[in-house]
């Protein structure tokens, strides 16, 4: 048999609703064709990596900045004007059920397992009750991780998403292969865009979304970054663009008015956002409240955004959903007012973030100068379930050995720089240098004050050492204060206390090894097995002591002051604790069932009727044929276990 390599199409000649999600087998058959399909099983983005801090810093930065002088959204304005953009009619026979799934694009095993859920049926033993797959599928925003760049989106979003739900192989080859396989009842895929998805310019989001080419067996039909849905049975979503830190478009919010003009009375609307903003609002409401003196604090522009969107729809409004926060929480109106359904799911994939920060109850916001309260309805994970997970934190040295290793670094440079200075002479250390000296103080409190006495005249020689020494004071205490809205000044000082501790830290190690090399190995200082020694002893215990310290600082800045409330779960990548919404309209009711993946698939074995080639580091060689309709990767043991995270939530139209 001859094979055949051809490029990913939509369709997969499948009913719009598949089987419950259970792997079946593939049946085998002689062929006339076949493809060969690679796939790449990335890793969670190490995120306290020292290169990737870097990296994506830079990138945010770029982007940030050259989002503020050339607007992408202006260009695809010009490219699809609003006459050319219409409202996309979804087609449906009374019932349509749609998937909403946002922060994708991560590490395979987590973003595989949620795309395995979204392209399948999903039974619910407990009630009993099965989800038909979504007809539509909602991408919430970032749906790569860190950055599009370097074939980003090839890798963590398109290789789990075509392997989950893959196109077909047709049984006879094309002779245009970038002809797509037609695919009767195709479901759709749209999406939101991120501030991840934005690093690029929105380059590769426009090219993957934008251009109706197919993704696996789903098909794309937007036009721009922003989009309208027209449901049946007067229902709407709407999808928005907000960049990163800017305000919505003035493109954009022409589009928005004729897309409202469109709506008739009683018609509900389904809002996607990029963030929960109105968090950020809430938190700022209540740090006004705490201040003697209110200062002129502004809404961010992305609230202020969505706030005009919103008092544009009025009472049409009925969810605003949103990612960007990785966990699920839903904001209630109060009985008695009104206000529509406030949702954050961000479970698609990336790390997790904690719930137990949440405001609860929220201050209440105003759109439309009406005050909308609201209560904290359901989180997932738990707040009790969420400090656990927080505390976990500590265990740095196990989950991120670059990051220890380059604390371990700067231990050692700091150590040389002060050891190197300390060999010029001085009559308070009897011309001994600052190794010899610490070796002889035993350890003890009096002799911890010398230590760093002898430290301080070291300094006082040194400008380099200084440098270090206020480098990484002030590093720690930027740290501490990034992300913090209030408490700025309580945010430095514990960062800058959290750096005295490294270099205490720091001198700690020179003074442990030359107690143990020079007081009890009777080793010379320059000698060359001291120095090795010293070396090896330091980044060891330098990487793990370093590394306790970091993480156990975090989880003590989080329980006392708030602080790290992101990098104290980004450092842990946990993968667990997914969930997405599927949404099931029918006539004048929508119900969201919001569902949990508790425990992530890591271990996978290649489905049934796809032949293995060849496995590479971390890529697969696959050869699929015409009968290779399933997934290509099954779990090894059992299969994904749905449940829902709370009772469906039932909306009306009117």
């Amino acid at each position: 048999m001859k094979e055949h390599s051809i490029e990913f199409r939509a369709g997969d000649g499948r009913t719009p609703h598949s089987a419950p999600l259970v792997m079946t087998q593939a049946t085998k058959s002689s062929t006339t064709n076949s493809r060969i399909e690679l796939y790449t099983q990335e890793p969670m983005v190490n995120w306290l990596g020292p290169f990737q801090l870097m990296r994506t810093g830079l990138q945010s930065a770029v982007a940030t900045t050259m989002g503020a002088f050339a607007d992408p959204r202006d260009v695809s304005a010009m490219l699809n004007p609003r006459n050319a953009n219409p409202p996309i009619p979804v087609p449906a026979d009374g019932d349509l059920w749609v998937d909403y799934l946002a922060d994708t694009g991560d590490g395979w095993d987590s973003t595989y397992s949620m795309a395995l859920c979204v392209s399948q049926d999903v039974k619910l033993p407990e009630y009993p009750l099965t989800l038909p797959r979504g007809d539509v599928l909602l991408l919430g925003g970032d749906q790569v991780y860190p950055t599009p760049a370097q074939s980003g989106y090839r890798t963590r979003f398109l290789d789990p998403f075509r392997a989950a739900f893959p196109a077909p192989v047709p049984k006879v080859r094309p002779n245009d292969q970038d002809q797509p396989v037609p695919q009767p009842g195709a479901p759709w895929i749209v999406a939101t865009p991120g501030n991840h998805d934005w690093y690029d310019g929105l380059r590769g989001f426009s090219q993957l979304f934008c251009e109706q080419k197919p993704i696996g067996g789903w098909e794309t039909r937007q036009r721009t970054s922003y989009y309208v849905l027209q449901l049946p049975n007067g229902w709407w979503v709407w999808g928005l663009d907000l960049q990163l830190e800017s305000m919505i478009d003035r493109e954009q919010k022409r589009y928005f008015k004729e897309m409202h003009a469109k709506l008739q009375p009683g018609d509900r609307v389904i809002l996607c956002a990029p963030e929960p903003s109105w968090v950020d609002e809430a938190e700022r409401l209540a740090r006004e409240e705490s201040k003697a003196l209110p200062s002129i604090e502004t809404q961010t522009p992305r609230f202020r955004s969505l706030r005009e969107i919103e008092e544009l729809l009025g009472d049409h409004l009925a969810v605003v959903l949103a990612g960007d926060s990785h966990h699920y929480a839903r904001y209630q109106p109060k009985a008695g007012t009104q206000a529509p359904q406030r949702i954050t799911c961000g479970g698609g994939g990336a790390f997790l973030n904690g719930t137990h920060q949440l405001p609860d109850p929220p201050k209440p916001i105003n759109v439309g100068g009406t005050r909308q309260h609201y209560d904290l309805a359901a989180v997932y994970p738990d707040k009790k379930t969420s400090e656990q997970l927080r505390n976990r934190a500590w265990r740095l040295p196990t989950r991120n050995l670059s990051f220890c290793g380059m604390l371990a670094i700067l231990y050692l440079l700091f150590d040389w720089m002060v050891q190197s200075a300390s060999k010029v002479p001085h009559p308070a250390r009897d011309n001994r240098s600052l190794m010899e000296e610490l070796s002889r103080l035993e350890a003890s409190i009096p002799n911890l004050l010398e230590a760093w006495r002898q430290l301080f005249l070291v300094m006082a020689y040194s400008p380099s050492s200084v440098m270090l020494a206020v480098t990484i004071v002030l590093g720690c205490a930027v740290f501490s204060a990034a992300g913090v809205k209030r408490t700025r000044k309580l945010a430095y000082a514990v960062g800058a206390a959290h750096g005295l501790l490294h270099l205490g830290l720091a001198i700690g190690l020179l003074w442990l090894m030359g107690r143990v090399n020079i007081y009890y190995f009777q080793l010379e200082v320059d000698d060359l097995q001291q120095v090795l020694l010293f070396l090896s002893g330091t980044l060891l215990f330098g990487g793990v002591l370093g590394g306790l310290l970091f993480g156990a600082w975090m989880v003590i800045g989080n329980t006392l002051w708030g602080l790290h409330s992101e990098v104290v779960f980004s450092s842990q990548c946990i993968a667990d604790h997914k969930c997405f919404l599927r949404m099931h309209f029918k006539g004048d009711q929508l119900t969201i069932y919001p569902l949990k993946l508790e425990k992530v698939c890591r271990r996978w074995s290649v489905a049934s009727g796809v032949a293995k080639l060849a496995k590479v580091q971390r890529t697969w060689r696959l050869r699929a044929t015409p009968e290779s309709t399933g997934p290509r990767f099954v779990p090894a043991s059992g299969a994904l276990e749905l449940q829902l995270i709370e009772p469906p939530i039932e909306i009306g139209r009117e």
